[in-house]
């Protein structure tokens, strides 16, 4: 039975199992991802949230792929006073709509299908529907119900705290409160500095600090799906970075990352770390990333890495922590075609000698910038 918006339907039992397909499959758990909220009647919520991320509760069990996100409600089991559960779809940390997706199709129990064309809703998230309880008999009702402002805007308004960042690339790198975030920024350009953007989205205030000074900073260009983000600054003239050219590096090859972990702890100046290349992608094949050893910490994200001649390899984006030394840097040669996207071109290659880290540190240095963003 296909649903049209705002249709009711009587579900089989009070145990079902729902599908999600998407037309842009690769975004699901990239980009965008899905959250089920159990509340009352008056959307009052009760119990904590199912996320991708987080611990499932004893009501659900995610199942299926990003392609075919899917999962089981034990509906009999929803926390005391939960009469009913919100089915959402929302776009990490809000920094897109969910027209990204294109079209979506929520399939329940096999007999069910509610599609939502998405192109048209420039929202960050939409409740797709509900499962609720009336007069003893559990049923679904069909959504399209849009928040603005995403995940975290559409609990405020229901009184429930609910965490839209992307888990994988929440990193290392983000120190972060709900009102603040700390990273690392390098210059590209006289004017312009690359960092994470994890580390600024949802922020309203961006300063760049060193032992040149603080000054403000204001995002240019903004690619969540691989982390990156443009800032530009108008008071100060900095000094760029050198890329490495060709093929950037190889499995195995020593890397050094350069950044402000622990800002306010542990001290004001850049930290060294040395380590290697460990892979040449990143989780789930993700070839857009490489793995290496150097130990990093909060505040790391947007580090530069770079290779024994000093020239940058990469970005430090994130890390496993469940892991020792597993982590994750955005590849040279994807920040070099986003500085190219941007219009600008970054120094590539020079001669190519062997430094020492301390070295490479003290070159690194002028262009060098802790982030802090502030709502």
């Amino acid at each position: 039975m296909l649903l049209a918006t705002g249709a009711n339907a009587v579900l089989a039992s009070a145990t079902t199992a729902w599908v999600l397909e998407t037309e842009r499959a690769d975004a699901m758990g990239a980009t965008a991802a899905v959250a089920l909220l159990a509340v009352d009647e008056k959307r009052q919520p009760k119990g904590e949230p199912a996320l991708f991320h987080a611990p499932q509760p004893a009501w659900m069990e995610w199942r299926g792929d990003p392609g075919h996100v899917g999962c089981q409600l034990t509906l009999a089991n929803l926390p005391a006073g939960a009469d009913r559960v919100l089915i959402v779809l929302y776009t990490y940390a809000a920094t897109g709509p969910v027209s990204d997706l294109l079209g979506c199709t929520l399939r329940l129990d096999g007999a069910l299908e509610h599609r939502v064309d998405l192109r048209g809703h420039g929202e960050a998230a939409i409740i797709l529907g509900e499962c609720y309880l009336r007069a003893g008999q559990w049923k679904f009702r069909a959504l399209a119900e849009g928040s603005a402002y995403g995940l975290a805007a559409l609990g405020r308004r229901l009184g429930m705290a609910l965490d839209e960042s992307n888990p994988e690339r929440r990193g290392p790198g983000r120190e972060r409160a709900s009102s603040g975030a700390t990273g690392t920024g390098f210059a590209v350009s006289q004017r312009a500095l690359l960092t994470c953007a994890h580390v600024i989205e949802g922020m309203h205030e961006i300063h760049i600090s060193s032992f040149e000074g603080r000054y403000r900073a204001e995002p240019v260009m903004v690619d969540s799906r691989n982390d990156l983000a443009l800032l530009r600054v108008q008071d100060v003239v900095l000094n760029p970075v050198r890329f490495a050219g060709g093929q950037g590096c190889s499995l195995g090859d020593s890397v050094v990352a350069v950044g402000y972990p622990m800002a306010g702890l542990a001290g004001a100046g850049a930290h060294v770390t040395q380590g290697g290349v460990s892979g040449l992608f990143g989780l789930h094949n993700d070839s857009s990333l490489l793995q290496f050893t150097a130990a990093i910490q909060p505040g790391s994200s947007g580090s530069p890495l770079f290779d024994a001649a000093g020239e940058v390899v990469g970005m430090v984006t994130s890390s496993l922590p469940d892991a020792q030394n597993m982590n994750f840097a955005v590849k040279g040669g994807l920040l070099l075609a986003f500085l190219q996207a941007c219009h600008l071109e970054a120094d590539q290659g020079g001669q190519r000698t062997t430094l020492s880290a301390s070295d490479i540190a003290r070159r690194a240095q002028p262009a060098l910038w802790k982030i802090e963003a502030r709502n």
